[in-house]
């Protein structure tokens, strides 16, 4: 009887774990990677494309938000080398100024992947 258990177990374990690989997004399937920062890295990250790139307005209809197509009328530029040597989660992405927020665009799919706002000062 104690092998019946086993292999009950066993073969309930088995379609447990597929039904978690069927849950988990491909790679390539356009889901998109979260991108986590420290409050620091947020204050660097907007702090710096603040400095170098001019505020757009949001055209109209877009909110910015994780997972939004980045607006083709935003000017969307690399992400400055020096903070992708300090923060490399940066590195590939592009970046907008919008409505005072930085947005952090996946270059390829043109998805928003962060949104940093200025932080409030103390």
């Amino acid at each position: 009887m104690s092998w019946n258990r086993f292999f009950a177990s066993l073969f309930a374990l088995s379609l447990a774990t597929d039904a978690v690989i069927a849950q988990t997004p491909a790679r390539d399937s356009g889901a998109l990677t979260p991108v986590d920062f420290t409050t620091a890295q947020k204050q660097i990250v907007y702090q710096s494309i603040a400095k170098t790139q001019k505020n757009n307005a949001a055209p109209v209809g877009f909110r910015a938000a994780v997972g939004a197509l980045a607006p083709s009328g935003v000017e969307l530029t690399p992400v400055p080398a020096t903070i992708a040597e300090l923060i490399p989660q940066t590195k590939g992405l592009e970046a907008a100024l919008v409505e005072g927020e930085v947005i952090l665009v996946d270059p390829q799919g043109k998805k928003v992947i962060a949104v940093i706002t200025p932080q409030p000062q103390r």
